[in-house]
């Protein structure tokens, strides 16, 4: 009869123990550091969201664009840029000599004041003109942008030396 008591003793102990140990683990369950999350779990099963996501950063850059090399002769001249943008952005063109203003001048090296005035506009393809200053647009392709200047012909007596002016292209978001 002892060795019965004993059986029913450790079968007793071992079910309490387990029972211990099974509600310790229901206690932590779906706590930071618990072992099991059931709060997610309904009689159909459980469920679980995964967000999958990738960002694409913006980025533009302006590609062409060569040196405009005028005539004495006068005439009109032209280069051609491109803006490539994944976005839509903000075209902003000025002059170093005058600005947003389309009448503008090449102005000697020496001599500021000593200027032979020229005509700048901007053309987008598939788009027509483009104002000076700031403008929208859409991006998301190759936009290419042609640039006319045009000079009179230089009077004979026209001071001698090199006469300069900067287109500039700024893009931003």
């Amino acid at each position: 009869m002892s060795t019965l008591i004993k059986t029913a003793m450790a079968v007793l102990f071992a079910g309490t123990c387990s029972s211990a140990i099974y509600a310790t683990e229901a206690e932590t369950a779906g706590k930071p550091g618990g072992k099991h999350n059931w709060n997610s779990c309904t009689a159909l099963g459980c469920e679980k969201d995964i967000p999958i996501k990738l960002e694409v950063p913006k980025k533009c850059e302006i590609k062409g664009g060569s040196a405009i090399e005028l005539s004495k002769a006068g005439g009109t001249k032209t280069s051609n840029y491109t803006v490539r943008s994944n976005t839509h952005y903000v075209l902003n063109i000025t002059t170093a000599n005058n600005g947003t203003n389309a009448s503008t001048y090449v102005k000697h090296e020496d001599d500021g004041t000593v200027r032979i005035p020229t005509t700048i506009t901007t053309t987008k393809t598939g788009g027509g003109a483009i104002a000076w200053g700031s403008s929208n647009h859409d991006g998301l392709a190759d936009d290419v942008y042609t640039v006319s200047v045009t000079n009179s012909a230089v009077a004979p007596f026209q001071r001698a030396g090199t006469y300069s002016d900067t287109y500039k292209i700024k893009v931003f978001y």
